[in-house]
């Protein structure tokens, strides 16, 4: 079994998995939007391009709230389907699979 309390990762397709992120600094301009919508989903932090800010936000994991509110946003978005993107294109392709 895995366990970790936060992800620190770049704004990449991480940004989707159901644990708390502190975003680190992108690599394409193409990921800004994957750390921007999981600071809009509560669940993320905005990208944090330097270290100090990274820092800050750790010092901040610990000793704040903040992974508490951000573990109730992954709670409230799960219930309205947030994370069921692969799922529902699963079940979208082996539907389609048995129409053919």
């Amino acid at each position: 079994c895995n366990v970790a309390d936060v992800l620190a990762c770049k704004p990449s397709e991480l940004a989707f998995y159901p644990i708390p992120k502190l975003m680190i600094r992108r690599v394409g301009d193409h990921e800004a939007y994957s750390a921007l919508r999981a600071s809009e989903l509560g669940d993320g932090t905005l990208e944090l391009r330097e270290v100090p800010e990274a820092v800050r936000y750790a010092e901040l994991f610990m000793s704040s709230n903040l992974m508490e509110v951000m573990c109730k946003s992954i709670e409230d978005n799960n219930k309205i389907g947030i994370y069921d993107g692969c799922k529902n294109a699963m079940r979208m392709a082996l539907e389609r699979a048995e129409q053919m």
